[in-house]
């Protein structure tokens, strides 16, 4: 793994201009230069048709996002993410020491990676994936540390797709195809209450 200086930026794969970011409500996107492409997905929304006529009952959180000091809405590679310790991601990462969502007064979060489309083009349709992200053990959650538990969650997802068979081989995650190194986690969105979603790119260069 190549080193970082936390006193300079460091120049990544993903780090070009062309990226355009996702809000909360999941806006259409500007293609990405050749080399690069988003995850597909579509926001998440509750199956109770109850729950879909009355709508939210509290504000949709700002989106959280995550860059290499020195840049913006470019994204970090989830391999660093997973490999480095909170402290040692505070030195790299644009506010890696904030307390992302201490506001919310919430004990914990909903990270899902959405069935339907996002898991239709990856030719994974019967995966789904919700977890709960802890957010207040021990003091509220830092940047470094939400940005850390969503790429352990897309590792443990990774995985848990690697023996399945994919009806999409642009999408599949395999040795020769997607691998989790190819991964950039961009920002983290508020979808519906206490769910969230991320942004992710994929970069194959």
């Amino acid at each position: 793994m190549a080193h970082i200086n936390p006193l300079h930026a460091p120049i990544y794969p993903i780090q070009h201009s062309g990226y355009s970011s996702l809000s909360g409500a999941m806006p259409a996107q500007a293609p990405l230069p050749s080399g690069r492409k988003r995850l597909p997905q579509e926001p998440y929304t509750p199956a109770s048709k109850w729950h879909n006529s009355t709508g939210r009952s509290n504000p949709v959180e700002a989106a959280i996002y995550f860059d290499y000091k020195g840049y913006k809405r470019q994204g970090v590679s989830m391999r660093e993410l997973s490999a480095r310790s909170v402290p040692g991601l505070f030195a790299m990462l644009e506010g890696g020491s904030d307390t992302v969502l201490a506001h919310t007064g919430l004990s914990r979060i909903t990270f899902r990676i959405k069935a339907g489309l996002f898991l239709v083009f990856l030719g994974y349709e019967s995966a789904n994936w919700a977890r709960s992200i802890e957010i207040n053990t021990g003091g509220p959650i830092t940047r470094a540390g939400l940005a850390q538990a969503v790429a352990q969650n897309f590792a443990r997802f990774i995985e848990m797709c690697r023996g399945a068979k994919s009806s999409s081989p642009q999408w599949s995650i395999a040795p020769n195809n997607i691998r989790y190194e190819h991964l950039y986690l961009v920002s983290l969105f508020n979808v519906f209450e206490d769910s969230w979603q991320a942004d992710v790119v994929v970069d194959l260069r």
